[in-house]
């Protein structure tokens, strides 16, 4: 009786250092990313005088908003942030757009070379997007394209992986649909629009997320092919903080946590389907 209640509370407090470490875990995590957003929040309410005087200070004491005025009134943030939205926006929607269709190809119809011309396109994964940026910056000069929007959005539409990912999870859509669809009178686009797309929202979700983000802090392409100021993307005009305000952290933290706000409320918004997306399939009935 004695060993099986030793062994009972052994259990227990077994199981509850190990309920502990589990939730202690995710938390720890939860607290570092979280961090950085609440120094440079707090750094952003304070005068650069007090952040230099007393660095450890992190209490604004007294908080201010005149960091963020400043970099909404005294630079072109404003500008730079339209221009961010706008390549965003259009590059994602062209990418859905092309990969999608892209990846119903691969994914449904039989054609001479398909697996040699997918395998072509996978291997642009494995090469450095570095060695690519001068002939498409040679290619932009020659179309007169520098410092324009579509400038701006042309090279970052080849995206070898979205094509992957929408292959792969329009394999899963049954072919009776599509049969069933086209006995109904649709054709081939209307069995695509109406039939594919909606079952592809989950896919479709998680590229289009990847895709703003990736296009929102994208900061080498546009500083290749866009020199003018008003022409700038946010990541681009920001660097420009660093130089001219070197010493005034307060505005350059403020302009970080701007520019940062757009992105996670995208992300909150599609969170839902963000997650489904990365777990269809995952489970099978």
């Amino acid at each position: 009786m004695q060993r099986q209640r030793f062994t009972s509370r052994s259990r227990k407090k077994h199981l509850s250092f190990g309920y502990i470490l589990l939730h202690a875990i995710p938390i720890f995590i939860a607290i570092v990313t979280i961090f950085p957003f609440i120094f440079m929040g707090l750094i952003s309410l304070q005068n650069t005088y007090f952040i230099s005087g007393n660095p450890t200070r992190w209490i604004p004491r007294p908080p201010t908003i005149g960091t963020f005025l400043h970099v909404i009134q005294e630079s072109q943030f404003i500008r730079w942030t339209g221009n961010s939205l706008l390549v965003a926006i259009a590059v994602t929607i062209l990418v859905l757009l092309m990969h999608s269709m892209a990846g119903y190809i691969f994914a449904k119809k039989l054609f001479p070379y398909r697996d040699i011309i997918f395998t072509l396109i996978l291997a642009g994964i494995m090469v450095p997007r570095a060695v690519t940026i001068v002939p498409a910056f040679l290619i932009m000069r020659n179309l007169g394209l520098l410092n324009t929007y579509p400038g701006l959005v042309f090279y970052p539409l080849a995206i070898p992986i979205g094509v992957f990912l929408m292959r792969q999870f329009m394999y899963s859509i049954p072919d009776e649909l599509l049969h069933a669809a086209k006995i109904d009178g649709c054709s081939e686009m209307g069995a695509f629009f109406r039939v594919v797309l909606p079952l592809s929202k989950p896919a479709l979700a998680v590229l289009g997320i990847y895709t703003f983000m990736e296009q929102w802090r994208d900061f080498l392409w546009p500083l290749v092919v866009a020199t003018r100021e008003s022409m700038k993307t946010l990541p681009v005009g920001l660097s420009t903080f660093h130089t001219e305000f070197r010493t005034n952290f307060g505005i350059q933290m403020a302009a970080a946590l701007l520019s940062v706000l757009p992105i996670l409320i995208v992300f909150l918004f599609f969170q839902r389907y963000f997650i489904k997306g990365l777990t269809a399939g995952a489970l099978k009935e």
